[in-house]
């Protein structure tokens, strides 16, 4: 069972389970952005690896000291997966969706709802055993219905892309899990 949204701390509902963002959104409704302790609160990282995450141009520099939607779901996307996987990886994966992170004109899917879907593909994954490939690509089937590609191309980009993220993201909470069994011996 999922406890968190996925790269947060920020305790799962299952009422929303198919916008995820839904739970993040409300932060940028009240404010001009969120400071870098703030996004720390909400995703456990230490300031350090955020502003080193800034500094390699994973994510945009922040405005006025304030970081935005676009550049706190990078940050999220980036920690859903960097457990599991290296971080240059991660933005190899990012950058095949959705091309460099200051120009959004060419996202396959933008940063927010990739984000969603994602979501949608880790919780429904709990359901299925790890080493059955057809449900994993029905499950990302499902998560990008009704989503709106500029290319039909793109989809086979994304779905690609998609499978080895959600895996990352699985592999990183079976990780979790095994460290905690190790723990419990101690």
């Amino acid at each position: 069972m999922i406890d968190y949204l996925p790269g947060t701390v920020l305790k799962f509902s299952e009422t929303a389970a198919n916008d995820c963002y839904s739970v993040i959104a409300p932060l940028f409704a009240v404010t001009k952005g969120l400071t870098l302790s703030q996004v720390c609160d909400m995703t456990g990282l230490k300031p350090t690896t955020i502003q080193n995450w800034v500094r390699r141009g994973w994510v945009k520099n922040p405005e006025n000291k304030k970081y935005g939607e676009q550049q706190v779901i990078r940050i999220i996307l980036l920690n859903t997966m960097c457990s599991s996987m290296e971080l240059q990886q991660i933005e190899f994966l990012l950058e095949y969706i959705n091309g460099e992170v200051a120009d959004t004109s060419d996202d396959i899917l933008p940063d927010r709802e990739l984000y969603n879907v994602l979501c949608r593909i880790v919780i429904n994954s709990e359901k299925i055993p790890a080493e059955n490939d057809e449900l994993l690509d029905e499950l990302i089937l499902d998560a990008i219905h009704g989503v709106e590609l500029k290319e039909a191309e793109s989809e086979k980009k994304l779905k690609t892309a998609l499978r080895a993220m959600a895996l990352a993201i699985v592999a990183g909470r079976i990780k979790k899990l095994a460290l905690n069994a190790y723990s419990s011996l101690l």
